[in-house]
């Protein structure tokens, strides 16, 4: 078993973002994984946890519907996962990343 989910060998990752999670997770058994056991740059660290925080920004929480121009956010957020996912396959080829879009404007 390796140490960051319950695979016995962590090969493909999804991206997705969250509320208070990090943004990878086992493709397999879907745990979350701490990202600190990877080693990322600093820049793409950063720009994850960026990307991360601002999950959710096209919806109003009180009445969970679309804010006015929330598929627009919502769109930009996927370009930028989906970007976001090419320099982590750059970054740790050893891996299959695999973006997960988020889907709340469908």
């Amino acid at each position: 078993m390796n140490e960051l989910c319950d695979c016995a060998e962590l090969l493909q990752i999804n991206v997705s973002a969250d509320y208070g999670a990090d943004p990878l997770w086992c493709g397999v058994c879907h745990l979350n994984l701490d990202i600190d056991a990877f080693t990322l740059s600093d820049s793409l660290e950063h720009d994850l946890f960026r990307w991360t925080n601002r999950y959710g920004e096209w919806l109003d929480l009180d009445t969970d519907t679309l804010i006015p121009a929330g598929t627009e956010l919502e769109t930009k957020h996927n370009d930028e996962g989906r970007f976001l996912t090419k320099r982590l396959q750059d970054e740790l080829p050893h891996y299959h990343f695999d973006f997960v879009p988020s889907a709340d404007s469908r």
